[in-house]
């Protein structure tokens, strides 16, 4: 137990700057497969550590099982073998890093905690420090800094004490990615202040007053985002832009590769824009700014990438994220659950517009996710070990849901 702490201490150390804020560096390009690479190897080799959550091994074995049929699939059937390996790459990624973190249950001290946040608290900094423009550059945006300061933020207040001086200290940690804001961190603000302030029990998606407290949080998401959100999806919709285009032609290819899809690396991934893939010329798409040959835009948004697994693969992603969110509700302690759905939230908001699910900027929030995921099996070690429970245990809602 003491070793996986120090293990997983010493990876988030060198994880938060190197793959969010100084990824683009000389050097630092493929350091987040080398951290992925490095965890699923020391999964393996502590498989059989008596600390270990040994319940998660079924469902990861299955999905490495369903990944190696796709990539079998598209480097035989599929539209653009070429690019099947670089997507096979990415593709593992986060799972594995929700499922390996989940399995080695780091169990971390107060001293590793500290460890932890100093360096990201430093790592923050630093990128505003060295990014001046931040806060003189007019109407500048970096999605760099909104993934620091909300990765941060939550941090904070999973690994401090609960108290309402640690929550208003998170929330100004995660409001320093307001100096440069892009729009949809502004609703993962919303989100953040909303979950972290008003919600006092664990949401029922079978109430009328949660629909109606996320419907009203929708709202409010929509409103400090329709500027942008307009653009891209409303009127932006008929005007041959690149990311509706990605959108309306996933659905395309949802149906004409029925039921597996167009295969790995053919459409809206890294594989598909270093290997250029065929489908682009196929549906007009290589006239659109953005998705021609070498074009920004054409992995620039995750759902799209759904449709080259097809209509198959869209219903395990769609198990996969629906199995989480039941584990969610079945966490006692409310600042676990609030960790776990701000986590939720900022992924399935980021990847309307980015990939970065799919890079080393969203193996924070999986990490953060499967920590949440061992919140009640630590919480009953250590109520077995001093002989009552402790203090998140005791202050468990008798009332769990609203």
């Amino acid at each position: 137990m003491r070793q996986i702490a120090i293990f997983f201490t010493l990876f988030w150390v060198v994880y938060f700057p190197t793959c969010i804020a100084y990824n683009d560096l000389p050097g630092f390009t493929y350091v987040d497969e080398v951290m992925t690479v490095i965890l699923m190897g020391y999964t393996f080799l502590n498989k059989n550590n008596w600390s270990t959550n040994r319940r998660p091994w079924s469902e990861y074995y299955i999905f490495l099982g369903i990944l190696m049929f796709y990539t079998v699939y598209g480097l035989t059937i599929g539209r653009n073998p070429d690019g099947v390996w670089l997507d096979f790459i990415q593709e593992i990624r986060p799972y594995s890093v929700i499922y390996c973190t989940w399995i080695l249950n780091p169990q971390f001290t107060e001293k590793q905690k500290q460890i932890m946040l100093v360096t990201m608290i430093a790592t923050l900094f630093s990128w505003i420090y060295i990014h001046p423009e931040t806060v003189t550059g007019a109407d500048a945006e970096f999605p760099v800094l909104g993934q620091l300061a909300i990765c941060t933020g939550m941090s904070w207040y999973l690994f401090t004490e609960e108290s309402q001086k640690n929550k208003f200290i998170a929330l100004a940690l995660v409001c320093t990615g307001l100096l440069a804001p892009k729009f949809k961190f502004m609703g993962e603000v919303v989100a953040f202040v909303a979950l972290l302030f008003y919600i006092k029990k664990q949401l029922d998606f079978r109430s009328p007053k949660t629909i109606w407290t996320i419907a009203l949080l929708m709202a409010v998401v929509l409103f400090v985002t329709w500027e942008r959100f307009d653009v891209y999806y409303v009127s932006g919709w008929d005007q041959k832009m690149a990311r509706p285009e990605t959108y309306k032609t996933a659905w395309l290819i949802l149906w004409d590769y029925f039921p597996f899809g167009s295969g790995m690396g053919s459409f809206a991934c890294n594989g598909a824009w270093k290997h250029y893939s065929p489908l682009y010329p196929e549906y007009g798409l290589d006239h659109v700014w953005g998705l021609d040959q070498g074009g920004g835009f054409i992995c620039d948004a995750y759902y799209p990438t759904l449709a080259q697994f097809g209509v198959v693969g869209v219903f395990f992603f769609v198990v996969f994220w629906k199995r989480r969110l039941i584990a969610f509700s079945q966490i006692e302690s409310l600042k676990y659950y609030k960790v776990a759905m701000m986590s939720f939230f900022c992924l399935a908001m980021e990847q309307t517009a980015d990939s970065s699910f799919l890079s080393g900027k969203g193996m924070g929030y999986c990490m953060l996710i499967a920590l949440c995921l061992n919140a009640n099996e630590n919480m009953e070690e250590e109520e077995d070990d001093d002989g009552e429970c402790s203090e998140d245990v005791c202050d468990i809602q008798q009332e769990k849901y609203v």
